[in-house]
């Protein structure tokens, strides 16, 4: 969500490793449940995490941005045995998904289809961000206004791959330019360094992150919409196919408890820094404190961008959308997907 898009490398929207190998969720079907004595169907158990509690992965470093899920742990929505874990740095986006170590992941959708699209058996079963949060970010003094003016100016991301470049990907497509048309500088995380020091005209990067740090870091910038019209998803909740097939009810409470912890963080973003606190000690600091407040309210106009904004929807046709997006751009691999297959909301 959101994962890696600074130096910092906070999380919701970062750069998956879309390493997995087709086959490599198992499903928990009638062929599993039939093969008892040769194993598969202990295996099946093990992928659906059957026996044990849920638990949630929240990618990367704790940060801000996953306040809503540590609000909805320390306010008592989740059942007693869900519990949060932040995966390790070298880990893929979602690679304790496939092993059975997680049972859901906050991850982008957009991510999510294509790794669907590459072998992984997953479903995307609720939102959280309802605004796509990828941004050109710009120096406040900047001729660039509109996607159009990346023409002949060069662009930092962290690499080919993730949000950030499915986010260019679109502003190049809705302002009718390749990319023999700009320079594209993979900068790693350091969207910040590189924006500050001159060394691209702009960045690709968060509106809730690497927007607000720079801001923060004494150089004020500008954010311009990577279109007018996104059709793609941000960060959402994801499972796999198994584990919705084997613990529906107890992922459907999970959400809705998750959205409870959304609705809080949205509405008060000073528990919400109090609340991660415990996973980030850096916040006794006044400073830091501030700091992450303001990420925490840019982070609640995603997940809510307007008053009747239904926190934690979504909709199936726009993962349609999205889908059409990724294969008009080739962004997909060769296994088939369909919006059905992919979503399966279990919030209204």
């Amino acid at each position: 969500m959101t994962t890696a898009v600074s130096a910092s490398r906070p999380s919701l929207s970062g750069t998956s490793r879309r390493s997995l190998l087709a086959g490599a969720l198992l499903t928990l079907g009638a062929g599993a449940l039939s093969a008892c004595s040769s194993g598969t169907a202990s295996r099946a158990a093990s992928a659906s995490g059957t026996g044990q509690g849920l638990t949630i992965g929240l990618t990367y470093t704790p940060n801000i941005q996953f306040a809503p899920f540590y609000l909805a742990k320390d306010k008592g929505h989740y059942a007693s045995g869900v519990a949060l874990r932040h995966h390790g740095a070298q880990e893929g986006l979602f690679d304790a998904l496939a092993t059975g170590a997680e049972h859901m992941v906050i991850a982008g959708a957009d991510e999510a289809a294509v790794a669907a699209s590459n072998g992984s058996e997953l479903v995307i079963i609720a939102g959280f961000y309802q605004q796509y949060p990828v941004r050109i970010i710009v120096p406040e003094s900047s001729p660039i206004t509109a996607p159009a003016d990346l023409k002949g100016r060069s662009v930092g991301l962290p690499g080919r791959m993730g949000e950030n470049w499915y986010g260019l990907q679109l502003a190049m497509a809705g302002a009718g330019l390749s990319e023999a048309d700009l320079t594209i500088q993979e900068v790693g995380f350091t969207q910040q360094s590189a924006l500050v020091t001159g060394a691209v005209d702009a960045v690709i990067g968060f509106s809730n992150n690497d927007a607000v740090q720079i801001a923060q870091s004494g150089t004020p910038v500008r954010t311009i919409a990577v279109a007018d019209d996104v059709p793609l998803i941000g960060a959402s909740l994801v499972t796999t196919r198994s584990v919705l097939g084997a613990r529906r009810q107890e992922l459907t409470e999970a959400v809705a408890a998750s959205i409870k912890g959304m609705t809080a963080f949205a509405d008060d973003p000073d528990s919400a820094v109090e609340s991660t606190k415990a996973h980030v000690p850096d916040l006794v600091d006044a400073t830091q404190a501030a700091n992450a407040r303001e990420v925490a309210v840019a982070t609640g106009t995603l997940i809510r961008p307007e008053a009747d904004s239904v926190v934690g929807a979504l909709a199936v046709d726009q993962v349609t959308r999205m889908l059409d997006f990724l294969a008009e751009r080739g962004l997909m691999g060769g296994a088939a997907v369909s919006a059905d297959a992919l979503a399966d909301p279990l919030s209204a």
